[in-house]
């Protein structure tokens, strides 16, 4: 099961799902050259490795002996010829595994559903949690309200492994490193990607219900709602290591930026051109969908103004069934009529064929 972020899974396309597994542009280099020339770490290194089990993360004592053997690896590696010039990060990559931030059976099958249970509310503990900023002192003082969540989610598996070593599990998937190194390794790094992956599923899914035009109104909760969770997810990826590179950063922020801002910008649209309120195309769309398609324009056209070209895209047969009921003398040259908002003209071709042209903004519809 791959670590998804329901929000962009169309707002941003899934080249940010994969990125955030692994960077497209940040390949493994220099295995062969590793392999011959640190077979020693490397055999120390693997041995550890394959006594870790695929369902349970390790504890404190085994991972510690992982990190120092990983380290032994890359102290080697580094020396190597082939990674003169290369970074640290790089060396790392060929060298060492994601022994702390891999996803475990446990956190797929209890660790996961405990969480979401813990941010969905409804007990005495959990009032003060704020997703995306679970400190260790929460998980000690609430420890036996959040076992009794745990046991309502887990497996009987999973929660035995879970109480048995709460402490401590808690301790490493809430505490950053001492040195931190930036490789996105660690399990509290894996913990923060998990808190993100609730409000991102979170956002996606109540986008996918409420009414595109729903966010024009500030009176609405649900709306609200969602551009208060879009602030926490915000936060959430910039406070936690993702490993994302440049282009997908800026597009996530971008689609942030875009969206806070939409409730000023409609509104500034629908001012100028209330007729738009009328049409249907925007009244039986979603969320959602709406800025599904404002992402793709920003991400692959560039347009400055994306909102409204989207607006434009949904209405157009409406926009243009309006001008056809529009009672004008129309020559047999061309004729153009202005007004603030827009642009229309009108003309006969060769074969005496009425043409519509309607400009927006640089956006061009053609009948």
């Amino acid at each position: 099961m791959q670590f998804i972020f329901n929000l962009f899974l169309f707002f941003l396309i899934p080249i940010l799902v994969d990125s955030i597994i692994s960077r497209g542009d940040d390949p493994i280099l220099c295995v062969t050259e590793t392999n011959n020339g640190c077979k020693t770490q490397l055999e120390k290194k693997n041995s550890l490795l394959n006594n870790i089990p695929s369902n349970f993360p390790p504890l404190s004592s085994v991972l510690k002996n992982y990190t120092e053997q990983c380290q032994n690896v890359m102290k080697c590696a580094s020396g190597l010829e082939c990674f003169k010039g290369k970074s640290e990060r790089d060396v790392f990559k060929t060298s060492c595994d994601d022994v702390g931030s891999r996803r475990y059976t446990f956190d797929y099958k209890c660790m996961a559903p405990f969480l979401r249970k813990l941010f969905d509310g409804g007990q005495n503990c959990t009032g003060d949690i704020i997703v995306g900023n679970l400190s260790t002192q929460i998980f000690k003082t609430q420890k036996q309200c959040f076992l009794n969540i745990a046991k309502s989610v887990c497996d009987t598996e999973n929660f035995d492994f879970f109480q048995k070593n709460y402490d401590e599990v808690m301790e490493l998937y809430t505490t950053r490193p001492a040195v931190d190194d930036e490789f996105c390794a660690s399990p509290n790094d894996k913990f923060n990607k998990m808190q993100c992956e609730y409000l991102t599923g979170e956002f996606s899914q109540k986008t996918t219900t409420i009414p595109f035009l729903s966010i024009t109104n500030r009176s609405n909760s649900e709306g609200q709602e969602l551009f208060e969770m879009i602030k926490q997810t915000q936060n959430c990826l910039d406070n936690s290591c993702l490993d994302l590179s440049i282009n997908v950063e800026n597009n996530t922020r971008i689609f942030t930026d875009t969206f806070q801002a939409s409730p000023t910008n409609l509104t500034k649209i629908f001012k100028l051109r209330p007729r738009l309120l009328e049409y249907s195309c925007l009244a039986n769309i979603t969320i959602y969908t709406f800025f599904r398609e404002v992402s793709l324009c920003t991400m692959f056209y560039k347009k400055e103004d994306c909102v409204m070209s989207t607006i434009i895209k949904f209405c157009q047969e409406e926009i243009l069934a309006d001008f056809k009921n529009l009672e004008v003398s129309v020559g047999p040259r061309k004729e153009v009529y202005n007004s603030p908002d827009f642009e229309f003209a009108m003309f006969r071709d060769n074969k005496k064929k009425r043409r519509f042209v309607f400009t927006m903004k640089d956006d061009k519809l053609i009948e």
